[in-house]
């Protein structure tokens, strides 16, 4: 369906000279062509021809009237003026061909605005004083003679008011060309965070955290994740699970738990002690991060054999352990400083062995999880919390609490990173 005209010709813009007004209204049909496509919102691929008839029109008619000033003694000075806003005029359109690859909407609707504005004043201020003196000349009479004696005043508001449609254009399109290359910038630093993220995912998916043992929910708020999650299978059986979480949010903060990742998967894959894992993060945390940043961290050792676990917990929420039914039976709190802050000693390496019978369950989970508020800003809770994981069996308990979260934050976007693994006690 045809849309209304962006530019209707009309007696006003008669110049007086046939030629010339067939060219303006061809050139007027061929912008309202592109006004229509613009408005039925056709693809960059059927405005580019379009674009590439207007600048090839635009260009046969301003050679046109470059001939018919040319073949006349017209007043130098306006015939320079004019083939100045001829040469602009194509600057645009030929900048425009360039831009449009990129957003085509927004430079679409820049160039019909300029183009009606430009072509409007052309027509009647350049161009009907190049007519007037064009057809007093072919009378055989001179300009003054018909009446058309010099009048610098108008010449020179013509002349300013064409000048002042060009700065505009010019910096219109600067300004697409600026938000074209911020665009770019854009996608080549999309492309990059997609390369880091994808990175920092295979290292979290390194080991064991595909195994039957672990269920585990991990979503970040935005590209990159302060939290951390990982499993590593030691060579005794034995399987480490690591939750951390370092301060801030985005690449800074995944950038702080890297070296968590790649150490703790080296260790513990040789079967370390949780302590020595531990030292040997802290230690890197503490050769690497600046003042003021820390990662806080929950580190779980279970021995299926023996039905035990050995336990650390540095400035991370409460583990929770949970019985076959689901009833919580054991919340183990945060005892140490968390990682990065002060050098270790053999106090901070100390662990806390737990009972666990099989099919039981231990609960990791980062603060986002439980501080994760309603529209009102009510917090999510450990007692929703428990109450989710309680009514769910142990193989859908993750998708409880996720119903549950939706349930209860409904339209309120998460503030913080969420992370929550649920870890089987059995003997692998």
């Amino acid at each position: 369906m045809a849309t209304a005209p962006v530019i209707t010709w009309s007696d006003q813009l008669a110049t007086g000279l046939f030629t010339v007004d067939s060219q303006h209204q061809k050139l007027i049909d061929i912008i309202n062509e592109l006004g229509n496509l613009h408005a039925q919102g056709a693809t960059t691929e059927k405005i580019i021809p379009v674009l590439a008839e207007l600048r090839d029109y635009s260009v046969y008619h301003f050679r046109h009237e470059t001939d018919l000033m040319q073949s006349w003694p017209v007043n130098e000075s306006n015939k320079a003026a004019h083939l100045k806003a001829h040469k602009g005029f194509i600057e645009r359109i030929e900048k425009v061909g360039d831009l449009i690859a990129t957003n085509p909407a927004d430079v679409v609707d820049h160039l019909l605005a300029f183009l009606v504005k430009w072509l409007v004043h052309h027509i009647t201020g350049v161009d009907t004083r190049m007519a007037k003196e064009i057809l007093a000349l072919r009378s055989g009479v001179t300009a003054g003679q018909a009446g058309l004696a010099e009048n610098p005043l108008h010449d020179a508001l013509i002349d300013t008011v064409s000048e002042l449609y060009d700065s505009i254009g010019a910096r219109t399109f600067e300004i697409l060309e600026l938000n074209r290359q911020l665009q770019v910038y854009h996608d080549k630093q999309e492309e990059e965070n997609a390369l880091a993220q994808d990175i920092i995912m295979r290292l979290i998916r390194h080991g064991g955290l595909s195994g039957p043992q672990l269920h585990y929910w991990f979503a970040p708020t935005a590209t990159f994740s302060g939290d951390i999650i990982a499993a590593m299978r030691g060579p005794e059986g034995r399987l480490y699970t690591l939750m951390a979480d370092a301060t801030g949010h985005g690449l800074a903060a995944a950038i702080t738990v890297l070296p968590v990742l790649s150490v703790f998967h080296a260790m513990a894959e040789r079967g370390r002690l949780p302590g020595e894992i531990l030292a040997e993060i802290n230690r890197n945390l503490r050769a690497t991060l600046p003042s003021g940043r820390f990662v806080a961290a929950t580190l779980l050792c279970l021995d299926g054999a023996k039905n035990t676990a050995d336990v650390w917990i540095g400035g991370m929420p409460d583990l929770l352990l949970l019985d076959p039914d689901g009833h919580l039976v054991q919340e183990l709190s945060s005892s140490q400083l968390p990682l990065g802050i002060i050098d270790f000693d053999a106090e901070m390496s100390a662990t806390t062995t737990i009972k666990c019978e099989t099919g039981s369950q231990f609960v990791m989970y980062s603060d986002g999880l439980i501080e994760a508020a309603n529209p009102a800003g009510e917090p999510f809770g450990m007692e929703r919390l428990c109450k989710a994981l309680l009514a769910a069996p142990p193989d859908q308990r993750v998708a409880a609490v996720q119903e549950a979260l939706a349930s209860h934050t409904g339209s309120a976007a998460p503030h913080d990173d969420i992370s929550l693994i649920l870890v089987d006690c059995k003997n692998s």
